[in-house]
């Protein structure tokens, strides 16, 4: 593999790209004969091969080509992922494709999480995440979060990319979450069960260019304290929700994209089927643009609008502020039914990735990207009321620590316009 999964490796992307580019170059624009996949002892070929633009029986291109070795290595199976080519006959070729799993210690074993918010304080926990189940792309993944003695909540999920072997997608989640600790005055959810079911079911057949129209159906039993006509009473309901969604998907992988877009419509109606009457609507519009800008990095452009109208219990009513919203912004009294955010990130490759070699365990990645960002948003009661509605401006910087412990850790510090600074620890990505 010319050295390219010697354990210590570290190349930036584009160094990455470029040994990757030279190696193929002169096969471009050949036919594929096949598609030969090597070091997969627990990924079956399918489940590599179906998510490659390059097919067999088409020409070789370069931007499929980049694209791949990205987005497999953003599935979240692998520790890297090399692709080469050797000559058949005459305008036609043979491309190799050799992965490197990731340890099972790291796929298929709980582990504990710890966040911290400004916000919403010190989270901890349990994930048990399988990931690529059966060996197809699936996800089962359990989590227990509690956030000292004033919430706890659990999790099980199950996602199937390709449902049935075709390329739809399933997912079932079942949640709880219960207060253990209750306002004094605030309206809050005491205790939440719910179940959800998604699916989703592709539009466009290109891999690059992915377009989805997901519907979801949910259920929940919910017991709360709303104050409604003067008083406050606790009220025991179940809800019905439905929704759908569109999406545009053209990044080059779900983990840390480097270059594409994301755009999402969802739109979710809540109705109650059983003790207080309530209707309302949640809907979500968001549009993220990757700006790749050569070995300097990639410029992130994101702009997200929330509506939620209807017959909506206070605890619905947004705030501002928290790892994935206004980062650094402190102010909690501020609350609305409509929120704008805005983002412009820069993120920035600063090591690996880099493979190690553990006794026993296995080969793993770790790479480092370096993160600065200028956040602005607003709330307001109405979206009518956007022209009049005060934004707040933001700005920090952090690292993201991409490996196979949560895929992706983010550690961010950020202040408001009075130089307030804000710690983050979380999981995730923000976009």
């Amino acid at each position: 593999m010319g050295g390219y999964f010697r354990d210590g490796a570290a190349l930036d992307l584009e160094a990455r790209w470029s040994i990757i580019e030279k190696k193929l170059q002169p096969f471009f624009g050949s036919i594929v004969d096949t598609l030969i996949v090597s070091g997969n002892t627990r990924s079956r070929r399918i489940t590599i091969i179906r998510e490659m633009a390059t097919k067999q029986g088409e020409s070789l291109d370069e931007g499929l080509i980049r694209r791949d070795s990205s987005y497999l290595r953003g599935l979240g199976y692998f520790s890297d992922v090399h692709i080469s080519a050797e000559k058949t006959i005459p305008g036609r070729c043979r491309v190799y494709v050799h992965v490197l799993e990731r340890p099972d210690l790291f796929m298929k074993y709980p582990y504990p999480v710890v966040n911290y918010d400004f916000n919403k304080g010190l989270s901890y926990g349990l994930t048990w995440k399988v990931k690529n189940f059966r060996g197809v792309g699936e996800e089962l993944a359990f989590s227990a979060l509690k956030r000292r003695d004033k919430d706890h909540g659990g999790s099980f999920s199950w996602t199937i990319p390709w449902f049935g072997g075709r390329r739809m997608l399933m997912h079932y989640r079942l949640s709880t979450f219960r207060r253990l600790e209750e306002p004094v005055s605030d309206d809050f959810i005491k205790e939440q069960n719910r179940v959800d079911v998604v699916f989703g079911l592709p539009l466009s057949k290109s891999l690059v260019r992915q377009v989805w129209f997901t519907t979801t159906l949910s259920f929940e039993g919910r017991d709360s304290r709303q104050r409604l006509n003067g008083n406050s009473c606790f009220y025991r309901q179940n809800f019905l929700a439905a929704g759908f969604g569109l999406r545009y998907d053209s990044r080059d992988n779900r983990i840390t994209p480097w270059r594409g877009t994301f755009s999402r419509i969802d739109v979710k109606r809540f109705t109650s089927v059983h003790g207080l009457e309530q209707q309302y609507i949640f809907y979500n519009l968001s549009q993220y643009l990757y700006l790749p800008i050569g070995s300097v990095g990639t410029i992130i452009l994101a702009a997200d609008g929330i509506v939620r109208e209807g017959d909506l219990p206070s605890f619905y009513e947004m705030g501002l502020g928290g790892s994935s919203d206004l980062r650094g912004f402190v102010n909690g009294d501020l609350e609305g039914k409509a929120k704008i955010l805005s983002t412009v990130q820069w993120r920035r490759r600063i090591y690996g990735p880099r493979i190690f070699n553990i006794p026993y365990i296995g080969k793993f990645d770790l790479s480092l990207n370096l993160i600065a960002f200028i956040d602005n948003g607003s709330l307001m009661d109405c979206i009518d009321e956007v022209r009049e509605a005060k934004f707040y401006t933001t700005g920090g910087a952090g690292i993201e620590v991409v490996s196979p412990i949560q895929d992706l850790m983010r550690i961010e510090v950020a202040g408001d316009e009075d130089g307030d600074l804000v710690f983050y620890f979380t999981s995730g990505s923000r976009f």
